[in-house]
Order: C-alpha cells, then structure tokens, then sequence
C-alpha cells in the first residue's frame, strides 16, 4: 500500500489530485527563491505521455541523489529522465542532462519506504558555476528542533490545471526536526534512524516534491525528500549512506 502511496507523490500533479490529507509532498506556502541559493538543486523530469517530476541533488559533477522510487520510473515504465540545472525556472534552463545510469539503494524497501535513495549518473559532467555547484553531504546530524531547509519545483497551486512543471519557479521551505518517537506518534508508523521526521515552519511539500534534498542552513545535505503524511515529512537519511554513495560512484564513474 506504501508503495502506492509514495508513487501518488510524484505521479498524481499530472492528474490534479490534491488530497488534505494522506500522503503527499507539497512546497505550497513555501517562499520563491532565486536558484543560486540552492545551486545544487536539479528539476528531474520524466518524458512519457504523462510528464512528471521529482527534485534532486547534485553531489557530484556527474552524479545526483533522489528518492529511489523516483528512479523506479525507469523500470516500470521505460522512462526517460531529464534533469534541468542552473535556472529557477526550468524551462529556462540551459543545462540539461539525461540519467544514463542509476543505482538503487539495496535496503530499499518500497512497501514500506524504507532507504528510499538513489544515485542517478549523468550522461555527461555539468559545468560548475554560482548557479550550479554540488552540495557537500553533512557529516553530523542535526538536532531536534533544528531549522533545516528544502528546494524544488513541486505542484505549488492545489487544484490549479493547467500547472506545468517545467514553467514553476523554485521555491523553498523551512522544516523544523521532530524525533522519531514524536513522528511515530503522528505517522501510526514505526520509524528508524534511515529516516528524519520535520514538521513545516513555513511551506509544504507538494506533488512532484519527491526526490529533494534537505539542507542544513550551512548548506550541507542531511536526506533526500521521501514521502509525507499529512503534516508531517520523511526522509532518507543521507548523513550514514555516504559510504555507500562512494562506493557506488567509485564502480560508476
């Protein structure tokens, strides 16, 4: 059922679902920003005959971070993935790459959400520049009660169609960190340190929100958007993968 669930996250903008509660992903509220504040930040998008997104991260000149499930598109339906740098609104971009390879976290658990990451590969390098830059994963983990923030170019009007992803401006939230025993208390689900749990201070995750990266306010990346349930946000925990990220980019690139 998860699995169903965090599939709508990213699908459902190109049907204009917008349920209040459930899971979802929304930066709706959240402020509009100018992409050089968030240089990592990479506007995936899926060309089939109904077009949708997730968000990324770039951590390396060739290499991006997602949600794993977000990659399963791939897979399960022969996708074709285009990631736009470097512009706020990504139709203005003019740097553009296709994913020519992927990995899949091998924990990851799609019924239940669990290490919902993946590492998708460039087809080739991205020039770096004040409005590109790879984002340093962070090798603490934040506090509880801690300000972190997210990017990206998620469904921002409830119910709005048309509402083309490509012309959406960036726009970021501010999330406040809640322990795990706490999100267990509003999720109903069983939470373990793979995940972080935030609650919004100002803005929403939205379709199409799936796949961004969770930043610390000295730009280091904590986890990787992977699913919501009403107010609350999950994440994939990135701070103890980074080993597992190296590896796979050292076989890879």
């Amino acid at each position: 059922m998860l699995r169903l669930l965090i599939f709508i996250l990213y699908v459902s903008t190109s049907f204009g679902l917008s349920k209040s509660n459930g899971t979802e992903g929304r930066i709706v509220k959240g402020y509009k920003v100018a992409v050089y504040k968030y240089p990592h930040a990479g506007f995936m998008h899926f060309r089939k005959h109904v077009p949708t997104a997730c968000g990324s991260s770039l951590f390396m000149v060739q290499a991006v971070v997602t949600a794993a499930h977000c990659l399963d598109e791939i897979n399960y339906n022969n996708g074709d993935i285009n990631i736009f740098f470097g512009a706020s609104i990504p139709l203005h971009a003019e740097i553009v790459r296709k994913v020519a390879n992927f990995h899949i976290h091998p924990k990851y658990n799609a019924e239940k959400g669990q290490y919902n990451l993946g590492i998708g590969f460039l087809n080739a390098p991205v020039p770096l520049s004040d409005f590109i830059s790879k984002i340093p994963i962070a090798t603490k983990t934040p506090m509880v009660n801690d300000a972190l923030y997210t990017s990206g170019w998620g469904k921002q009007v409830p119910q709005k169609l048309p509402d083309y992803s490509d012309l959406r401006h960036l726009k970021a939230s501010k999330q406040r960190v809640i322990s795990l025993r706490d999100c267990e208390g509003y999720t109903g689900m069983k939470m373990s340190s793979a995940y972080w749990c935030t609650l919004s201070i100002n803005g929403y995750h939205y379709h199409g929100d799936a796949g961004n990266g969770l930043v610390s306010k000295d730009k280091f990346l904590v986890g990787v958007v992977s699913y919501m349930i009403d107010d609350i946000t999950m994440y994939s925990d990135v701070t103890r993968e980074v080993k597992w990220m190296k590896k796979i980019c050292s076989v890879t690139l």
